[in-house]
């Protein structure tokens, strides 16, 4: 079972379902993002391919403002949307069943901190980084999670690999 690692919702348990496409970053991964971000207050925040909601989750937990969460999986959603409900969050955050580029290609908001956590193999930095970076606001941030790619992406701020994963940010410095 997933739990919450930070902020006032600790400790309290996530629901998940077993399903191939879904893979929820691990705990030791998320406290290392959320250390590196650390800014939560009244922050708006993205969280692409979001699965059962653990990275939006855990940001509403430490105060962040709102959360829309875009999933494509009706069966993810429906846990998603249990996650959100039972925790209290639903006034906080918009559930979007989309695909990705579908939703960035028509939503006009804006975000201080957009996560991207695709199924490996499907989507690179450099192809999701053209379509978020006109939905940061100056100053936000984007978070990638892939496989270990081996090289340093020349637009990434920060770099960090854990075991087969690596996560790239990149910070909107308009």
């Amino acid at each position: 079972m997933i739990s919450i690692i930070g902020g006032k919702l600790k400790g309290h348990k996530l629901n998940s379902i077993k399903i191939n496409s879904v893979r929820p970053t691990q705990a030791k991964i998320r406290k290392s993002i959320m250390d590196i971000i650390y800014d939560f207050e009244n922050k708006t925040v993205l969280d692409l391919y979001s699965g059962f909601g653990t990275l939006g989750i855990e940001c509403l937990s430490r105060g962040a403002k709102s959360v829309d969460f875009i999933e494509k999986n009706y069966k993810v959603i429906k846990v998603l949307r249990q996650n959100v409900d039972s925790l209290g969050l639903h006034t906080h955050c918009s559930i979007f069943k989309s695909c990705v580029f579908d939703f960035l290609n028509t939503s006009n908001s804006k975000y201080d901190i957009i996560f991207a956590d695709p199924p490996y193999e499907t989507c690179d930095f450099t192809m999701i980084l053209s379509e978020v970076k006109n939905k940061l606001n100056p100053g936000g941030v984007f978070c990638f999670e892939s496989n270990k790619l081996g090289s340093v992406i020349d637009e990434a701020v920060r770099v960090k690999i854990y075991g087969d994963t690596q996560i790239t940010f990149w910070e909107n410095k308009i």
